[in-house]
């Protein structure tokens, strides 16, 4: 096997990149790990680019066409609904969690309930003896191959069984079994003795030189890294006025609906798996390398069914592997379903973050410095988040003076990974929070202030532009569509009822996400009978994708959406790899492949075309002289553009050529743009000042989208980033018994996600459509972007509504009343 590559340690090492061969580096850029990293957190990659990009191997190609013609469209900018929508609401559809195989045994898992420790022993033989149970997989007993194997980042190492645990819910042994229960019950015969070792649950005290060292390294503590600052100009600059605020947001969960599950079993020398994931190629190649086999020897399977993942189901993880190790070590197929405890506490989280604000205005508005350090605590592994907040704080306002800092922590607790996007939501909080409290500190109105200090550029420091942003009109259509002129006022001024005061409140958001990324790969097949099927990895989580995917081989072919099938699942045995779900990437990167596949075969069908015709002609003895370029096909139907009066079916031309027509794209990126997601969102509440209680009266979200491909999905796409984020705004939160590491809420009802009661009623989504040159279509991506904006609008209505600024999220209602009471 090929030696492993930290794809994490290349992006924050720069001796160990430079150390990488030119053989390294076309490895790391297949790796699912970095691709994950190049969608998901640009920021933390950008210097490692900047000095190693081209050794990546990746060679740019020029588009078939532009990617933004003007229409008239047949197909995109169509409401079009789910394929999968009857299987969803039906609950007919395959859901993973739905499968059973024949002689399936089913697992549970015996998890660390310290925060840190080490094993001393472990006794396995009364749950080996309990009826039902097949193996019991731990640390002693761990075929020898897989001793050695790893995931993720380190230090610490982060094994398939360790000696030494770093968080609450670390495995130790797992138990295959007849049923769960009875793998249950034999699971908790299992006897451990552990060495309990001093933990690290507060981030900002494991910064500390005090800080016990839990693995080698030259920092402080348990620092895991510090980022190199970005600065450009003079930091220190002062203008009339600086703002000095911190901020902070709790560690966030998913709640996915479907709990995290999957089922194995070996055809012969063959893995073939069904998992919740977001990326089934991505999820073979951390098979691949955990189980030590080639990668066509793992057949993993998305069902095209998945109660959603926003990001922690990108990769297989250890419950995956494992389930595939029993499967080999027991020859059945095996079960793995996570509890909805081990959902909340074992997978991966939205970090934590601290954000020491600093920044410096004059009073004509301008903006004169930022000094902006944000810290994550990135929980029980090797991670990095900090540096991916900076990308609103570098790009979306003219600051000519600027020093951007970044920190990750390690502590003993939630691991940190994408969720709806990893950092950018942090950024946005903090950055539209300290922006808002600037303009009420010079007496200018928010929105006006915001307009003034625009950037709509590109990015000021690697001088890559912006695509036609739409960041303008943006806070503009959510201002008239919020009534800002009507109804924002003076904090504090506006009490509608005793003691309930009105407030209202807008904040902007940029991020990196929707841009696209590599492999953007995809088939088209024309049938004999002019029938098309569609061929693409695009993962659905629920997001519609599969559906999308459809419609951009419709149109780029010229075919009606009738006239092309796609399959729910995605299957590695009969697809190319087009990346993961996350990133909000989809729409650009199985979209092009869609686009690309669609423009290689509609030139294909044109030049089959063209010889029809001429042969029809000569068959009448007529001399007809037509090429490709003299035919059309437009909604299915083939014409000679000098008279549409001659016309043939696609069944016609695929006949004539002999043979089913493909189409292909193997595609990479054009990396010349600063490809942004551009956004505003607008609310009107009231706070009532005696219960602490926000009441959201409207909620208002523009996002620049490029051109809407396909309106109903981006609405309810943009609606339920909007609810989530609401939910992290104002209730959720992962608490943890600071004494003895335990966390105290891993279940919906004490985490308390917003239910359909507690949701705003009213949230009017506005398309602003700036069609984007790298774009499919002229599309930026949409997932993740309407999950930023939402905390630093409610924060700052509270504060138009009741004059106190609350900075930790979320905006509890005990917080309400403890800022009114210190107020």
């Amino acid at each position: 096997m090929a030696v492993r590559i930290d794809a994490l340690r290349v992006a924050q090492d720069p001796s160990y990149a430079a150390s990488l061969t030119a053989e390294d580096w076309y490895a790391l850029a297949g790796t699912p790990e970095w691709q994950q990293m190049v969608a998901e957190q640009s920021e933390l990659i950008a210097s490692t680019m900047a000095v190693h990009g081209e050794k990546l191997g990746q060679q740019v190609q020029p588009p078939a066409q532009s990617l933004v013609p003007p229409g008239p469209f047949n197909v995109i900018g169509t409401k079009v609904p789910r394929l999968q929508g009857i299987g969803i609401v039906t609950g007919l559809g395959q859901y993973t969690e739905h499968m059973n195989f024949a002689g399936m045994l089913y697992t549970r898992t015996l998890r660390s309930p310290h925060p840190h420790a080490k094993i001393v022993s472990i006794d396995t033989s009364q749950a080996e003896q309990f009826p039902g149970v097949h193996a019991v997989l731990h640390r002693g007993n761990l075929p020898d191959m897989y001793q050695d194997v790893v995931i993720g980042s380190g230090p610490p190492a982060r094994g398939l069984f360790d000696q030494e645990l770093f968080e609450v819910g670390a495995p130790v042994a797992v138990v295959a079994a007849d049923s769960e229960h009875i793998a249950d019950e034999a699971m908790r015969l299992i006897q451990i003795q552990y060495e309990v070792l001093p933990a690290a649950m507060d981030f900002l005290e494991a910064m500390k030189s005090s800080t016990p060292k839990q693995f080698e390294s030259n920092l402080d503590g348990t620092i895991l890294g510090i980022s190199p600052p970005l600065v450009r100009g003079d930091p220190t600059a002062k203008g009339d006025v600086t703002l000095d605020s911190v901020y902070s947001k709790s560690f966030e969960q998913h709640v996915a609906l479907e709990l995290t599950n999957s089922v194995a079993y070996w055809d012969n020398d063959r893995l073939i798996q069904y998992y919740t994931s977001q990326w089934a190629h991505g999820v073979r190649a951390n098979l691949s390398q955990a189980l030590k086999i080639p990668q066509n020897k793992v057949r993993a399977i998305q069902p095209g069914y998945v109660g959603s993942g926003y990001g922690y189901r990108s990769n297989a993880d250890l419950a995956e592997i494992h389930a595939a190790i029993l499967a080999k070590i027991t020859g059945r197929p095996v079960r793995a379903t996570y509890t909805r405890a081990e959902d909340f506490v074992t997978r991966t989280h939205r970090p934590q973050f601290r954000d020491e604000m600093h920044l410096s205005v004059n009073k004509d508005g301008s903006i004169v410095s930022g000094n902006f350090k944000v810290i994550a605590n990135v929980g029980a592994a090797r991670s990095a988040a900090a540096n991916g907040s900076w990308f609103i704080m570098q790009d979306l306002y003219k600051i000519p003076n600027l020093q951007l800092e970044a920190v990750d922590v390690f502590t003993n607790s939630y691991k940190q990974g994408p969720y709806r996007c990893v950092s950018h939501p942090n950024g946005t909080f903090a950055m539209e929070s300290i922006m808002e409290k600037a303009a009420y500190a010079i007496g200018m109105d928010p929105v006006q202030f915001r307009l003034n200090n625009l950037n709509e550029v590109g990015n000021p420091d690697t001088k890559k532009p912006f695509s036609n942003p739409g960041i303008r009109d943006c806070i503009q259509q959510a201002a008239d569509a919020i009534g800002w002129q009507q109804n924002w006022h003076a904090p504090k001024a506006k009490e509608v009822r005793p003691g309930v005061f009105h407030g209202v409140a807008l904040a902007a958001h940029a991020c990196s996400h929707g841009a696209g990324g590599n492999a953007a790969t995809g088939q088209l097949i024309i049938n004999t009978d002019g029938s098309v099927q569609a061929i693409s990895a695009t993962n659905d989580i629920g997001d519609g994708q599969r559906s999308l995917m459809a419609m951009i081989a419709a149109e780029s072919l010229g075919v009606p959406l009738y006239a092309v099938s796609i399959t729910l699942a995605v299957d590695t045995d009969s697809t190319t790899d087009a990346s993961g779900t996350f990133g909000s990437q989809q729409t650009n990167t199985g979209g092009r492949g869609m686009y690309e596949a669609g423009q290689d075969a509609r030139k294909q069908v044109l030049d089959w075309a063209a010889r029809r015709f001429v042969d029809d002609a000569k068959k009448t003895g007529q001399a007809l002289d037509v090429k490709a370029d003299d035919v059309d096909l437009n909604a299915g139907k083939i014409t000679l553009k000098s008279d549409p009066s001659k016309t043939l079916t696609l069944a016609q031309v695929i006949q004539f050529a002999g043979n089913p027509i493909l189409g292909r794209s193997i595609y990479t990126q054009d990396p010349q743009w600063e490809r942004t997601a551009f956004a505003a969102h607008a609310a009107e509440i009231e706070v009532d000042t005696v219960t602490g209680s926000i009441n959201i009266l409207h909620y208002v979200a523009a996002h620049d989208v490029g051109r809407a491909l396909n309106p109903f999905a981006l609405e309810q796409q943009i609606e339920g980033g909007v609810v989530m984020a609401l939910g992290a705004t104002l209730t959720e939160q992962l608490l943890t018994d600071n004494a003895t590491g335990l966390p105290l809420n891993p279940n919906m009802l004490d985490y308390k996600p917003l239910s359909i009661k507690d949701a705003p009623r009213d949230i009017k989504v506005i398309l602003v459509e700036h069609p984007k040159e790298y774009g499919v279509f002229g599309a930026h991506g949409i997932g993740e972007p309407p999950i930023a904006a939402p905390a630093p609008t409610i924060a700052n209505a509270v504060y138009n509504a009741i004059g106190v600024w609350i900075t930790d999220m979320p905006i509890t209602r005990e917080k309400v009343l403890a800022a009114l009471k210190s107020a």
